[in-house]
């Protein structure tokens, strides 16, 4: 008996009293709860135990099935350590803006038009005059009296506490996210390794190296990047060449990228999908230098639209006859299907051509194209103890895999497919990476019809790559929208997958408030502008609302934001795009105007609006003295400064916790070796 209460505790978290009824059992479990557990518990939650079902204790499901995104408490408060970065961050803010206000140059700057690779500035600016220092100062001293390390409240239960200790703790088990956002899964360690080399030991895509090999490869790889930023240096901004040599110093220890797996629980038998971590690698920030010179070109594509938003709006000017059809299409395996040597061939041609250049001025021919190619044939991840080169196809996650990818596809379509749209028969298409949607009219000899299909199919396929295509119907489902011709006009509702859980993200994980009312905001919006009809509206927001207490939430907290993000969505909707163009630019020009108070989120911290308070009152304006923005530097300059943006970061969540992608760091049975019963 004994041992039976012992297992049922740790299971559970507390031993039923046998003496006493269910209903009195669960009234004494009901009150040893925590508010926040009793009142925020989700009644949707989604976690897969693919372990023998004795690997993990039954309440694991609780925590895992909150999703990975979830972030438990920290233990204690903000510390002074991290309250002194902050704060020092700060100072140096506020020192580059007043020593520069009034230079025209940085006025008009536009963070969000910078190139990404380019590295912070370690530039320490002279201090600002003696009116501002000391007030900043005296901002410094009673923030470190309001924000101070203390033991903290968890969002968990004690027992919930000692269930995550344990499963982080449990090296046979790995626990991972589900493809298609189908939730957590856990899956015996030896198992996801046999998963992973099923893909790693296919000889047509991967190559198994040895470390001594792969390090060899990886000096070689170090000195032909550095020698291509000497020979392309002219068409280098200083920034990029600086953040490109930067990354070879820093990737000394570990070059490699990591190969993890996404559970494909929604085929069968249970597969998995590969996807290469390459942010730490060594050639990832050559990989982002290719992903800006690219971008331009993709863009320009005829097929290209943004988002779901664009598609709608040039699909809703249509008029459509009756023969009128719509149909999708989506390449198979797409990034691991493109041959390499025919890629990079195909992207050559297109680059140097004369055409291109004159339209796209902004590169390099000989330095993208060479770019390219190292970046393409030198994906090496760690698989545990093992390391693989890529040499076909692109790696899933590589940070240029996206536009290499489109842009081949595109480099294909200008030639076979885009000349269907001067036929008779071919109304529309656009394209979503491996995605896409045309309107077809049909004509009216159905063996002539039949053929014109078989036959544009074909120009498709044409490429090197398999595509699928649906049937030609008056409704499909694309992107996250059912699209429907009705009366010779294409009307449009939200879809989403029949297996789709909506896992939001729940009240009690230790996110900062505005990740709600953000999510609320822009899924309120996102209906607005997917809808055409008003009750396909209404349906909508009430799953929405439906779907979010399903996770937690509570209907007095939603009800107040949901009155606020419709008020939003019907007004942005009703802006003209000069109106909102302007509005752009203005809240471009107030945001050159704030500084950050950069703090790592806690919920027991005091709240923002303190801060702001000692903000106003210290800093900005204080009583009897001139407002900051009114003060000036060394020059006589107005400073620059309107706003303090408090701007929260956040703790490490479930996914940081129970990270499966470096498994060569646990215990038990190496990768190496199952390699043998993998290949036989």
């Amino acid at each position: 008996m004994r041992s039976i209460e012992e297992r049922v505790s740790s299971s559970y978290g507390f031993s039923p009293d046998l003496s006493l009824s269910i209903h009195e059992n669960a009234r004494i479990v009901l009150g040893n709860m925590t508010a926040t557990c009793y009142f925020h518990h989700a009644t949707n939650q989604a976690f897969h135990d693919l372990t023998d079902g004795e690997s993990l204790p039954a309440a694991a499901a609780f925590i895992l099935g909150m999703g990975l995104k979830f972030i438990p408490t920290p233990k204690f408060t903000t510390s002074q350590e991290e309250v002194r970065a902050t704060l020092s961050r700060l100072e140096l803010d506020m020192g580059r803006k007043t020593y520069f206000a009034g230079d025209e140059l940085t006025q008009d700057y536009d963070p969000s038009c910078a190139s990404k690779c380019r590295l912070k500035s370690t530039w320490q600016p002279p201090l600002p005059p003696t009116e501002i220092d000391s007030r900043l100062c005296r901002f410094q001293q009673e923030i470190n009296k309001l924000i101070y390390k203390r033991k903290a409240t968890s969002n968990l239960t004690p027992f919930q506490q000692s269930i995550l200790k344990e499963v982080v703790s449990n090296d046979k088990i790995v626990i991972t996210n589900a493809d298609k956002g189908l939730g957590t899964v856990a899956i015996s360690t030896a198992d996801y390794i046999k998963y992973g080399l099923k893909h790693l030991m296919d000889d047509t895509t991967y190559k198994l190296i040895s470390e001594e090999q792969a390090f060899t490869d990886i000096r070689n790889l170090r000195d032909e990047i550095y020698k291509w930023t000497f020979e392309h240096r002219s068409a280098l901004s200083d920034d990029a060449a600086k953040f490109i040599r930067k990354r070879l110093v820093d990737t000394i220890d570990d070059p490699f990228g990591y190969f993890y797996l996404l559970i494909k629980l929604h085929k069968d038998p249970i597969s998995t999908r590969p996807v290469c971590s390459d942010v730490a690698s060594l050639p990832h920030a050559l990989g982002q230098w290719v992903d800006e010179q690219l971008q331009p070109l993709v863009k320009a594509q005829r097929t290209y639209f943004k988002n779901s938003f664009a598609l709608k709006s040039q699909l809703a000017l249509l008029q459509l006859p009756p023969n009128a059809s719509v149909f999708t299409y989506d390449a198979v395996s797409m990034y691991t299907n493109i041959d390499t040597d025919q890629c990079i061939s195909s992207l050559k041609k297109y680059l140097s051509s004369r055409d291109t250049q004159t339209k796209f001025p902004h590169y390099s021919p000989s330095a993208l194209i060479s770019a390219i190619e190292i970046v393409m044939r030198n994906n090496r991840m760690r698989f545990g103890d093992i390391i693989v080169l890529q040499e076909k196809g692109i790696a899933m996650g590589m940070s240029p895999a996206p536009e290499i990818a489109n842009l081949f596809v595109a480099i294909h379509e200008e030639e076979r497919v885009l000349p269907w749209l001067d036929t008779p028969f071919l109304r529309f298409l656009k394209r979503f990476i491996d995605d896409g949607i045309g309107i077809w009219l049909h004509d009216s000899d159905p063996a002539v019809d039949a053929a014109n299909w078989k036959s544009f199919q074909e120009d498709v396929c044409g490429g090197g790559l398999e595509w699928t295509f649906s049937k030609r119907s008056n409704k499909e489902s694309f992107m996250d929208m059912n699209i429907m011709i009705v009366n010779g006009k294409l009307e449009f509702s939200l879809f989403a997958k029949p297996m789709a859980l909506h896992l939001f993200i729940p009240p009690n994980s230790c996110h900062a408030p505005g990740v709600t009312s953000g999510h609320v905001f822009g899924q309120v919006l996102r209906i607005y502008q997917l809808c055409s009809r008003e009750v396909d509206i209404d349906r909508e927001l009430k799953l929405f609302l439906n779907q979010l207490l399903d996770r937690g939430h509570q209907l007095d907290n939603l009800r107040p934001l949901f009155t606020k993000a419709i008020e939003n969505a019907r007004r942005y909707l009703s802006q003209t795009e000069e109106y909102r163009l302007q509005q752009r630019q203005a809240k471009h020009k107030a945001d050159s105007r704030r500084v950050f108070f950069h703090l790592p989120y806690h919920p027991q911290n005091p709240p923002s609006r303190q801060i702001q308070q000692l903000w106003r009152d210290i800093v900005s304006e204080p009583p009897g003295k001139r407002p900051l923005n009114q003060c000036t530097n060394h020059e006589g300059a107005p400073i620059p400064i309107d706003k303090l943006v408090i701007a929260y970061s956040r703790a490490p969540n479930l996914q940081n916790l129970l990270s499966c992608r470096k498994i060569d760091e646990r215990s038990g049975p190496k990768v190496s070796s199952y390699i043998n019963m993998i290949r036989y």
